[in-house]
């Protein structure tokens, strides 16, 4: 078995909330997942009107002309294009007209060329909301597993063999939940079942999760992995760190992989470098190694060190809770030479480390090679540019108050007070507490001083 066939589907999911990729970006993503392994584009995005509150609906002409293009795009590359609908905020699981439009929808996209397709019933009510359908069905899951056989049985009739992939309203948890039970136990094992592990945002993906969910539910998981989409309660984080936590062993005990990709899609493509690494190689795969190399490919060898220095204050997520780890050690050296030897010298490195950082961001934001890069990460980078400026003073402060010079001390002080203020207004998560708790301690000697 070679290894880029270790996961049967390697794909990316256009599922987040937000503002869709525009059409050229679709593109360009298809290009870009083709080149690294990637064998699945779902085009998913929440906020596509005519995939969920609209879904009955045809797509306008003009969309639907696009669709088309990238379905041929995707083709070109052998990237399988999976067409994906939403219908469980309006359907009603008895009317058999329901079920035609539904049908319709997808034998639309079927005659475009597409030969795979989602039927989603994430992030809706778990209760049934018609009255029709209380009367008809005991409970959602047999609603939605009916749904389910009606429209394979359907698709079997079309010319061409289909695939059909089903993303359950609960779609977390150990698989022995009632309703997860219930549909995989009753759908055929040739339709597949989306699943994101123990949690919406797992932490963790495990080979003994996944055995136990083929032993409640009778299917192996697809996993759809919510990283490194940061859409909702994650806006403010930035998900470009690597890919973490995911059994080596995953690929066999599931249908396969399908990463969520952020709003932001050149952002998107250093965690999904990542993330085809450890589809390609599991046992192999390397997160910090294949950081450093996507970083390098996404960013330009011309700004790779300095957006490395800007990424190691982003990466924290579900996956990674320890943040600016590069910033901590300097940190600890700076208190241990300070009190324990050179001051001076500690306070000079101490200095030289937020001009570095202040210099760092200053290229990003002005002189980056993927401008698009730039400006999708702008937010973060000016905050991290005021954290910088906040560190400076603070320095200055500290080299001015060992040096007896109290009244550049108390200019370094107002400084430091003013960027702290301004920094602390921007939302976007950069050095986490890392930067709060330095600038704390530094207060805080400045108080038992005075």
């Amino acid at each position: 078995m070679s290894e880029l066939a270790r996961f049967a589907v390697r794909g990316v999911i256009e599922g987040f909330y937000g503002t869709p990729w525009t059409h050229a970006e679709r593109l360009d993503m298809i290009r870009f997942m083709s080149r690294h392994g990637y064998n699945a584009y779902f085009y998913s995005p929440k906020d596509d009107l005519y995939l969920r509150e609209k879904w009955m609906e045809p797509h306008p002409e003009a969309a639907f002309a696009e669709l088309g293009e990238l379905i041929r795009a995707a083709a070109s590359v052998d990237v399988q294009f999976v067409y994906c609908l939403s219908p469980g905020l309006g359907m009603e699981y008895a009317n058999g007209q329901h079920l035609e439009l539904l049908l319709d929808k997808y034998r639309a996209m079927y005659d475009q060329g597409v030969r795979c397709f989602g039927l989603l019933f994430d992030d809706i009510p778990m209760q049934l909301l018609h009255l029709s359908d209380m009367e008809r069905y005991e409970h959602l899951a047999a609603a939605h597993v009916d749904v389910t056989l009606r429209v394979w049985e359907a698709m079997g009739g079309w010319a061409d063999a289909v695939r059909l992939i089903v993303c359950p309203t609960q779609y977390n948890g150990l698989g022995k939940e009632p309703y997860i039970r219930h549909l995989g136990l009753h759908l055929p094992k040739e339709i597949a079942l989306f699943w994101t592990g123990r949690f919406v945002c797992s932490p963790f993906l495990t080979d003994g999760d996944a055995l136990r969910f083929l032993q409640y539910t009778g299917h192996k998981p697809l996993y759809w992995d919510n990283y490194p989409v940061n859409d909702l309660a994650m806006a403010n984080e930035l998900h470009i760190g690597p890919l973490r936590h995911r059994d080596p062993d995953l690929w066999s005990h599931s249908e396969g992989y399908v990463a969520n990709a952020m709003s932001r899609p050149e952002c998107s493509k250093i965690p999904l470098i990542t993330t085809a690494a450890y589809l390609r190689d599991p046992h192999g795969y390397d997160p910090h190694t294949s950081w450093i190399e996507a970083v390098e490919e996404v960013a330009g060898p011309k700004d790779a060190p300095a957006f490395m220095r800007f990424a190691d204050n982003v990466q924290s997520s579900f996956l990674n809770e320890s943040e600016s780890p590069a910033l901590i050690e300097a940190f600890l050296r700076f208190r241990f030479q300070f009190t324990q030897g050179d001051r001076q010298a500690a306070v000079r490195q101490l200095s030289a480390l937020f001009v570095e950082m202040e210099q760092s961001a200053e290229q990003l934001l002005q002189g980056m090679s993927n401008e698009k890069l730039a400006r999708e990460c702008r937010p973060w980078l000016e905050k991290y540019r005021h954290w910088a400026k906040v560190g400076r003073s603070a320095a200055g402060l500290v080299e001015a108050g060992t040096s007896g010079r109290t009244t550049q001390a108390a200019y370094h002080l107002l400084k430091l007070k003013q960027w702290l203020k301004r920094t602390e207004k921007l939302p976007q998560k950069v050095c986490g507490q890392v930067m709060n708790l330095f600038v704390e301690a530094v207060l805080q000697e400045v108080r038992k001083a005075t």
